[in-house]
């Protein structure tokens, strides 16, 4: 594993961990100003707890026999002097295998039977269900015994035919599978249906989570994969071999499965070495290694800078005994390159970008409100220091005039109440559209339309009614917020042009992400559908297991767009109540100290002496929140 590689992921370990902290520090500030409500309280905490959880996934996806399993020993598991992961001849890891760290647990595999195909639930249902995975401990000082224990990953079981066509395993009319049929009956088919390994190395330690996908079998039993966990990874490493190039089930896999979905996705031909030959130069085997990649980059439909050569068994090897010239030759450094400074660099950029949109704007909001409340405290002190040595006629002349601003002020806020209660009104509706109860009505509504016809026709039809649904549902709620959004800059206007309160911007809420995410899957129905090899057979379970897929999906979307809408709401009506109850505090304050100096003239300079202290600690706030927003952009 290269030193950089490491350095890198740890660095982006650490920058996650400094804006989950300083994110609790802008909700311990806030919490000291003014106490901090419970539901902004809520929203904080959930931001910072979301970056110290954040994971950058990065998926490899192959055919069977393409090296993936070696080419994730040799990027990150070198340091064992051993292979980690069971990498052979042939087909060895026969489940999609997740490799992560949780420290709330204990090192361990766990495997998920293949039998659970049957059920209803979804993988990501199933991973919150313990007592369905069988589960082998594993000692992280004793690379042997966890050799061996990732040998489980290999493991197969006979199956009779009839079952393994019902869920998926096996196809009678696919030549390239027929052989596997055996006198009793019987196929070969995976143990394990899904492997989560939790192991505490440094790169998962960080935050890093590898996913070894398996074949194309393995893509298309479990539509999940395919539906969310690959789209949902931020790399996909897509293996080939050197000496075959693109085959055709290579060619399959990538276009159905990779390279519209995945947010960053290259090519990597590995095995290189296949094409080293000592009867020709080094230049000669180069340039047939290059013509690969070339040919390799016009069949994806790939620039040619995202497609990579490599050995993978070279480069462990290499990691292992300490060869520097054959770990150059084998093209590993280049991939640990694309990882570093491109992969890693992207997910933070996108942290960034999540962060700034969460909090940055908040705390905007409250540097704005405390350079407000610095500069009605000069003035009140200001004026107060005028009124010093002025009679009692000249101060009751200042009160009963901020006494009239108070009555506009009053007035002005009291019609913006009754135009917030209409609009928490429209919130209401805005939310029934996107709420859990709609969107269970529009799954049973698609349900039942494909009830009873679990057809190919049926699946399209089913949802394509249950997408056209949730996407009106979506767009009236984008024109519900537009119209309330009208209705709030006319209020904000009103504050500022009368009661000279800072401009106040909310943004639009735009629910276009998630209204694309559903074509999405819309798409992936209709490539679904006309697939040739899903209209030949009777396959009423695939059928039913793509469709529980699409919905688990689809419902994903929708309650991202309903938390996308609820933080909206948030954003639009809390800043500007805020706002109001502090100004009507100040007005109050003021007039309260302006009475009990017309009722004692030796307040005034008491009076005089708390603003200071009170400027004083405001411009110590304001350079703590400096420090809390440099962090947070940093």
């Amino acid at each position: 594993m290269s030193i950089h590689l490491e350095q890198e992921v740890s660095d982006f370990s650490e920058r996650r961990l400094r804006l989950a902290g300083a994110i609790t520090d802008y909700s311990n500030w806030l919490d000291k100003q003014h106490g901090i409500d419970a539901e902004r309280s809520l929203r904080l905490t959930d931001a910072a707890t979301s970056l110290r959880q954040d994971k950058l996934v990065v998926a490899f996806v192959a055919e069977f026999s393409r090296g993936k399993t070696e080419l994730i020993n040799a990027l990150f598991f070198s340091d064992h002097g051993q292979r980690l992961l069971p990498s052979d001849a042939g087909r060895t890891t026969m489940c999609p295998t997740e490799l992560f760290f949780n420290a709330g647990e204990a090192p361990a595999l766990s495997l998920l039977p293949i039998e659970t195909r049957r059920r209803e639930e979804s993988l990501t249902t199933l991973k919150h269900i313990p007592i369905e995975w069988c589960r082998v401990s594993l000692d992280p000082t004793d690379p042997r015994q966890m050799q061996q224990c990732l040998q489980k990953l290999t493991e197969t079981r006979p199956m009779p035919a009839v079952e393994a066509i019902e869920l998926g395993l096996w196809s009678g009319e696919d030549a390239s599978e027929r052989h596997q049929l055996r006198a009793d009956g019987t196929v070969e088919v995976p143990a394990w249906r899904y492997a989560m390994v939790n192991y505490p190395h440094p790169l998962l330690q960080a935050g890093l989570i590898i996913l070894d996908t398996p074949g194309l079998n393995a893509l298309g039993a479990e539509p999940e994969l395919t539906l969310s966990v690959i789209p949902s990874a931020h790399a996909v490493m897509y293996l080939l071999a050197t000496d075959t190039g693109v085959t055709r089930s290579d060619l399959e896999i990538w276009q159905k499965h990779v390279h519209r979905h995945a947010n960053y996705h290259v090519a990597v031909l590995n095995k290189i070495d296949m094409l080293w030959d000592e009867l020709k130069s080094d230049a000669e085997v180069q340039a047939a290694i290059e013509r690969q990649a070339e040919e390799t980059a016009r069949v994806l439909k790939l620039p040619r800078s995202r497609v990579f050569t490599v050995s993978a068994q070279k480069a462990l090897v290499a990691t292992i005994k300490h060869d520097a010239a054959l770990r150059l030759r084998s093209g590993i450094e280049s991939l640990e390159y694309l990882l570093a400074h491109q992969v890693i660099p992207s997910r933070r950029d996108m942290l960034h970008h999540a962060v700034s949109r969460e909090v940055m704007g908040s705390l905007e909001e409250s540097r704005s409100d405390l350079d407000a409340r610095l500069k009605r405290s000069s003035d009140e002190l200001v004026q107060l220091t005028q009124l010093s040595g002025k009679n009692r006629e000249l101060i009751e002349q200042t009160r009963a005039s901020l006494q009239q601003e108070k009555d506009s002020y009053d007035a002005t806020a009291v019609h913006f109440r009754i135009t917030r209660k209409m609009l928490q009104g429209q919130g209401e509706q805005l939310m029934a559209n996107l709420s859990e109860a709609t969107l269970d009505e529009i799954c049973t509504s698609g349900r039942a339309v494909m009830e009873g016809s679990w057809t190919t026709h049926g699946l399209t039809h089913g949802i394509r009614q249950m997408s056209e649904q949730m996407n009106d549902r979506l767009l009236q709620a984008t024109k519900m917020a537009d119209s309330m959004l009208e209705s709030l800059e006319r209020a904000y206007v009103r504050f500022h042009r009368d009661h000279h309160l800072p401009k106040m911007q909310v943004p639009r809420l735009d629910l276009g992400a998630y209204r694309h995410r559903l074509k999405i899957l819309m798409q992936e129905t209709d490539a679904f559908c006309r697939d040739p090899a899903n209209l030949l057979l009777e396959k009423n379970f695939m059928i039913r297991r793509f469709y529980g897929g699409l919905v688990e999906a689809a419902r994903k979307a929708f309650s991202l767009a309903r938390t996308e809408a609820e933080r909206w709401l948030r954003i639009a009506l809390d800043p500007v109540m805020t706002r109001i109850r502090e100004h009507k505090q100040y007005l109050d304050t003021r007039l309260s100290s302006l009475q009990r100096i017309l009722e004692n003239m030796g307040t005034l300079h008491n009076r005089m002496a708390q603003i200071k202290q009170e400027v004083s600690d405001m411009r110590h706030d304001k350079v703590a929140l400096s420090r809390i927003a440099a962090q947070l952009a940093a």
